[in-house]
């Protein structure tokens, strides 16, 4: 019987638009939608640090105005970055004040729970 071999996708990397790093492939970001081009299907989004442009693949788009969270592609070129949207989540009832509150104890703690994990040798399963 031959293998089956799946093709497994890096992890998104959750970012503020700002903190894009150049290593990042996937990221996920939370912001408003804008400038929804039904013909090219694309949109802009802006989470309060800046604007990104956003391609979509489902040809799904967000309304003017719509909080979204956008899971894709990291794309580079000469024009300069985008995101090629994987998925387009409708985000307008989540609690983002309580999200980024998440993500401040996040920041905080992880490392200190992952140095602990380093310390006494053990790999989570």
């Amino acid at each position: 019987m031959e293998e089956v071999r799946f093709r497994r996708r890096k992890p998104a990397v959750e970012r503020k638009i700002a903190e894009i790093r150049e290593e990042d492939t996937r990221v996920s970001l939370i912001g408003k939608a804008f400038k929804v081009d039904k013909l090219d299907y694309t949109f802009w989004i802006d989470d309060g640090t800046g604007v990104i442009l956003v391609e979509s693949e489902e040809n799904v788009l967000p309304a003017n105005g719509q909080i979204v969270r956008v899971i894709g592609r990291v794309i580079r070129n000469d024009e300069g970055v985008h995101i090629f949207g994987e998925v387009i989540q409708d985000f307008s009832e989540a609690n983002l004040e309580a999200l980024e509150e998440i993500r401040e104890l996040e920041r905080k703690y992880l490392p200190k729970v992952e140095g602990i994990i380093n310390f006494f040798g053990g790999e989570e399963e």
